[in-house]
């Protein structure tokens, strides 16, 4: 069972928490997070059936979200950020999920502005690791997904000791790309980064804390980029999944539309697709 699970947390500009630039520019670009989330969840569904993929949303206890159908999302509801910032509250939130949260199964944990492009369960089985993150251009970690095959005691301890490296990072590094520069701090710690020297970063599979840590590039089989300014074509059309980091949210009602229609090309390519998830229905899990 793969779990695909964004965090969202509704920012509320009067809650009194400061928050960095990048933050105060969440809504100008695109749709909206409650219209990716909803495509990104039907995406899931065009290439996982029932036994193979489940959806949730992680947040604080009081944000909901709605579905461009009214279709309800089954939320985690992580106590205590109410009073932290976005980046704070997604990495606590992330801890909470990989480490304690109530889910059987492999875990991807992502960010809202995503679409799915082929099915994961066959790349998790053939592929031997505890936890998967993404090195863009073998220099900087982006998560916009990071996978953990299982949950073990290493695992845990791997996802408490990077929270550590979150609070070590001053409060003005932490506040926007924090989330990503903890893990950084492990890969400089360990050598699979080098400080000062772009390109350093080592893929393939690492021992960290007892746990197999597979480094897979950002632009590839499993993380693409989104549709680029001048063709609209997109730079790894067969990757598994899609991002859309930043200003690239403009390109997102496009890319949907051009991973739509390549769904619909290849459907009847399936061996069997009854049972994949239709969210034209309020059973979106069962």
């Amino acid at each position: 069972m793969i779990n695909f699970i964004p965090f969202f947390k509704r920012k509320d500009f009067d809650d009194g928490v400061e928050e960095p630039e990048e933050v105060k520019h969440f809504n100008s670009f695109g749709e909206g997070y409650d219209y990716y989330l909803s495509h990104y969840r039907t995406s899931m569904g065009w290439y996982h059936t029932r036994d193979q993929a489940k959806f949730y949303v992680a947040s604080d206890e009081k944000t909901e979200v709605k579905d461009t159908r009214d279709i309800p999302f089954d939320m985690i509801r992580v106590k205590g950020l109410e009073d932290k910032n976005i980046i704070e509250s997604k990495t606590l939130a992330e801890t909470h999920i990989f480490n304690e949260a109530d889910i059987d199964g492999t875990i991807v944990s992502t960010g809202c502005d995503h679409l799915i492009n082929g099915n994961f369960n066959k790349w998790v089985d053939e592929n031997d690791f505890d936890i998967a993150i993404p090195l863009r251009r073998k220099s900087r970690v982006n998560n916009a997904l990071i996978i953990q095959k299982k949950r073990t005691k290493n695992t845990i301890d791997f996802f408490n000791y990077r929270l550590e490296k979150f609070y070590e990072l001053k409060k003005e590094n932490r506040a926007w790309y924090g989330d990503q520069k903890s893990y950084e701090s492990i890969f400089l710690e360990k050598g699979i980064l080098t400080k000062g020297v772009k390109g350093s970063g080592r893929l393939g599979l690492h021992n960290i804390m007892g746990c197999k840590i597979l480094i897979i590039p950002y632009g590839g089989d499993v993380v693409g980029t989104n549709i680029d300014d001048v063709y609209g074509h997109y730079f790894f059309p067969n990757a598994l999944f899609f991002d859309y980091k930043g200003g690239r949210k403009a390109k997102y009602k496009i890319g949907l539309e051009r991973a739509k229609a390549k769904y619909k090309e290849n459907k009847g390519n399936f061996s069997d697709n009854d049972d994949f998830i239709n969210f034209n229905n309020n059973n979106t899990n069962e």
